[in-house]
């Protein structure tokens, strides 16, 4: 009864609002620039001295140093660079975001070189991706594990989740190391995170283990860990692992990667959730689960299969996807690898109908890597020409890697409304009392309609 009363009201308001009103006219929207580009990448050094010395003894091998996950705090962009292959000095590392003098500046190892040094397990040794949450807190996911496209991978250190204030601007490092009981420092993948600053602080974060594949949760309150799995929504599939961009073909059987969080919303027992949307590497597919559902850590305990009631397929893309970003509004910008395309999605249309090409580009846009949003209304892309570095095919005398921009006016996922939850008795949090997605996508539909 109450679903029907919800689409009476979402009927009416949609009958009496046919003309665009000023606050659902999409906001103006630039083409997308370039506002940096490398051929290969190059570092503040403390001296001359160090740089050849590094040279010298492989330490710094220019085309091995891949730029991956990038994200913006206090007018700089920080970029990782994880140590898939070996000559990359260090694995974190910053430039300023608007800087005009050169579109190829030196990177500045992030929070220094001390802190990157490889085989001090004190600091920086894989760093695929990071997040900035609303408190200024910089979450970093480090595997510890090194050279994860040589012969031999070297598990140097624990992989951890490592935090930082930036606030202070003393740039110190906590580090939590994660359970090997939870997190195999062999085989584990940690690549993509998002930061829900409720409760506690939760960090849901894709493991694309090509022997365990899943989501881990990480709630910073008190360090608690847990993983749970779904091989039919987390894993690659034989369909999708080839890639073709620009006459280079790379086969890669990747499995769950990219990940999203969308909106608050009140489900129907009026507690605050929000979804999860996630998607593996090799896939077509796009994936949404609850995050209550992920924050109940008995669905954890219960193996593979626990989480399938509760996963929903929302549709398919027409190529593969790897970074995702979603905006404070619900809207998902990802990358077609394969179309050499950057697309969004309104979340609270359909997918399977409301995705919407946005730039396409066969030279400037080879393998979208990363996406993240400035606190001036602009968008950023990382383009990685990944399907190179992968086959060892990478030449300096090209441009490999390009940050482009576009002014969106939106502004990130992590700056959401924060919906306050109705107090009194049997109004009380819980991971077990959860609605399905597709009422919870429904009442996120209800809530913008009425904005």
């Amino acid at each position: 009864m109450l679903l029907l009363v919800f689409y009476a009201v979402v009927a009416a308001v949609v009958a009496q609002n046919d003309k665009p009103t000023a606050k659902s006219v999409t906001p103006h929207r630039e083409q997308f620039r370039v506002i940096y580009e490398w051929r290969s990448v190059d570092f503040e050094w403390e001296s001359p001295d160090d740089r050849e010395s590094y040279l010298n003894t492989s330490s710094y091998i220019p085309k091995n140093v891949l730029i991956s996950g990038i994200n913006f705090y206090g007018d700089n962009l920080y970029m990782t660079l994880p140590r898939m292959l070996n000559g990359v000095p260090a694995t974190l590392a910053m430039i300023p975001a608007f800087q005009n003098e050169t579109t190829a500046p030196k990177l500045k190892p992030f929070p220094s070189w001390a802190q990157n040094k490889l085989g001090d397990c004190a600091a920086l040794q894989f760093v695929q991706n990071i997040e900035i949450d609303r408190n200024s807190i910089m979450w970093i996911l480090d595997n510890g594990r090194v050279g994860t496209l040589t012969p031999k991978p070297d598990s140097k250190c624990p992989p951890s989740i490592v935090l930082i204030d930036l606030k202070t601007g003393n740039n110190e490092m906590e580090r939590i190391p994660l359970p090997g009981d939870i997190v195999n420092p062999n085989t584990t993948y940690l690549n993509d995170l998002v930061v829900d600053n409720r409760d506690g602080d939760y960090a849901y974060i894709t493991d694309n283990s090509a022997v365990d594949p899943g989501i881990i949760v990480f709630r910073r309150s008190d360090k608690k860990i847990w993983k749970l799995r779904d091989k039919r929504s987390m894993s690659s599939v034989p369909e999708a692992t080839l890639f073709r961009i620009n006459g280079t073909t790379v086969n890669l059987p990747v499995n769950v990667d990219g990940i999203a969080l969308g909106p608050q919303f009140r489900t129907e027992d009026q507690t605050i959730d929000r979804t999860v949307y996630y998607c593996p590497l090799s896939s077509y597919h796009m994936y949404a689960i609850n995050a209550s559902i992920l924050r109940n850590e008995s669905l954890g305990e219960q193996g593979d299969g626990a989480l399938q009631p509760y996963v929903v397929d929302l549709g398919t893309k027409t190529s593969q996807t790897d970074g995702m970003k979603m905006d404070s509004t619900g809207i998902l910008f990802y990358g077609l690898i394969g179309n050499s395309t950057i697309a969004e999605w309104n979340t609270t249309t359909d997918f399977r109908t409301g995705q919407r090409t946005i730039a396409r580009d066969p030279n400037y846009i080879q393998w979208v890597d990363r996406f993240t949003f400035d606190d001036r209304g602009n968008i950023y892309v990382m383009v990685n020409r990944l399907f190179n570095f992968v086959k060892n095919q990478v030449s300096i005398e090209e441009v490999n890697y390009r940050i482009l921009r576009s002014h969106t006016g939106l502004k990130s996922y992590i700056y959401g409304e924060d919906l306050s939850p109705p107090s009194g008795p049997g109004h009380q949090h819980g991971g077990a009392a959860v609605p399905t997605i597709a009422a919870s996508i429904l009442l996120l539909l209800f809530s913008h309609i009425l904005v």
